[in-house]
């Protein structure tokens, strides 16, 4: 049983670590090539960013959820309505968001902290993702498709070949041809095209083709999809919220340094996230399967498996982060200051990493097996600590404020999300 566990989250941590390393070497060439302001552009930007990934992710997560639960009830015909369904509302939605960036981004970006230098430079990566908005928000989100139809294995050679192009792209366009902040974008743009190559190969194949009538919009099947899809979509999208409100803080209580510090280190908490939401999207086929075919004894032991690796994750990226604080700032080429902040703040953040190999594997479960009060209280309860605290604590206790506003509101999530664990397996 463990074999077959591990045959679905291996493939998708392992996708997932290929993002996380690019995102860490992303930000290392572009601290090398254009210091702190570059770094801060990229930080102030990627809130309006995010919302193309997290569309993708939400939709393909929402999609695939239902497509296993009717699976699993034997409900094959809505499960093909349900993925078919995904890829309209991938498309749609895509086209969408595009028109509302590219006519909205300047103004949003000067609310998000943007000014002079700094601005441009944002404006600069804004426009060049929007490019490829429409292939990005596809490839992230037939990706828990591919997976959801057991081909874990094709879609992590999907993404790593994706990330391994736009590492090789970020090094030729940022410090060889000095391209920029149109490079580094340019980079994400040409990667996730590969993405996309291989999702559209894999389902032009006989054996995984949609049925046209299943690309029909159907109003109980989108309104299923976007049910479920509102908490894998918060999951990946709100952590950019926290950046948004960190950057206004950063920038109010340190300046563009601290900024920059902030940038470094959430380049790391994104790593950890991206490692335990491959476990998570990896589990996911395999709890709401078991969830639809009410097989209580499966779906505890992966609920165990997946708890025990997330948070051993959790704690040993919180300790090398704060053994290895020193020579982050060497890495990423940051100034003194920037780099005397990272130090002292990476504490802060190791706890952070921790608290979420619990925090996160728990929202995942409770979408997973349709628990979706639990995980909607938690995904936008996160942001709404959030707002009370960042601008509580730093009035007390300045930018070190900024600091521990998220160790707090995770220290608060993780109670929530024993609290619930323990109500949900006391009415199973």
């Amino acid at each position: 049983m463990f074999k077959k566990y591990w045959k679905f989250i291996f493939p998708s941590t392992l996708s997932f670590l290929l993002s996380g390393i690019y995102s860490i070497v992303d930000g290392i060439f572009v601290g090398k090539a254009m210091g702190d302001p570059g770094l801060a552009a990229i930080n102030i930007a990627w809130p309006l960013v995010a919302l193309i990934i997290s569309l993708g992710t939400g939709i393909g997560m929402g999609a695939s959820v239902m497509i296993s639960l009717n699976k699993g009830a034997g409900d094959h015909r809505t499960a093909d309505r349900m993925e078919g369904n995904a890829f309209f509302l991938l498309f749609t939605g895509s086209l969408l968001l595009t028109g509302i960036l590219y006519f909205f981004g300047s103004p949003a970006l000067t609310l998000l902290g943007a000014e002079g230098e700094v601005h441009v430079d944002a404006l600069t990566y804004l426009h060049y993702i929007l490019y490829g908005a429409v292939v990005q928000t596809i490839s992230n989100g037939t990706i828990p498709l591919m997976r959801n139809r057991g081909a874990s294995f094709y879609a992590m050679c999907s993404m790593a070949c994706g990330c391994i192009l736009n590492i090789v792209l970020d090094y030729q366009f940022i410090l060889v041809y000095d391209m920029g902040m149109k490079g580094a974008a340019l980079a994400t743009v040409f990667g996730q095209c590969t993405t996309l190559l291989f999702s559209i190969a894999f389902f032009l194949k006989k054996e995984n083709r949609i049925s046209p009538k299943n690309l029909v919009p159907s109003g109980k099947a989108v309104s299923s999809i976007l049910r479920v899809a509102a908490s894998p979509f918060g999951l990946t999208y709100l952590p950019s919220v926290t950046i948004l409100f960190m950057n206004l803080q950063c920038l109010r209580y340190g300046g563009e340094e601290a900024v920059s510090s902030y940038a470094v280190l959430a380049y790391l908490v994104s790593f950890m996230e991206l490692l335990v939401q491959g476990i998570s999207d990896g589990a996911q086929p395999l709890l709401s399967l078991s969830k639809g075919q009410n097989d209580r004894k499966s779906l505890q032991k992966y609920t165990v498996w997946t708890f025990t690796i997330g948070i051993s994750l959790g704690i040993i990226s919180g300790i090398l982060v704060y053994l290895l604080r020193y020579q982050i700032p060497v890495f990423y080429g940051t100034s003194d200051l920037a780099g005397s902040m990272i130090v002292h703040s990476a504490p802060a953040f190791a706890l952070v990493m921790a608290l979420y190999g619990l925090t996160k594997p728990a929202v995942s479960y409770f979408y997973a097996t349709e628990a979706l009060f639990f995980s909607t209280f938690l995904v936008y309860g996160e942001i709404m600590l959030t707002l009370v605290i960042i601008f509580g604590l730093p009035l007390i206790f300045g930018l070190d404020g900024v600091w521990y506003t998220m160790p707090s509101v995770q220290m608060i999530l993780g109670v929530l999300s024993i609290t619930f664990l323990t109500v949900r397996k006391k009415k199973r």
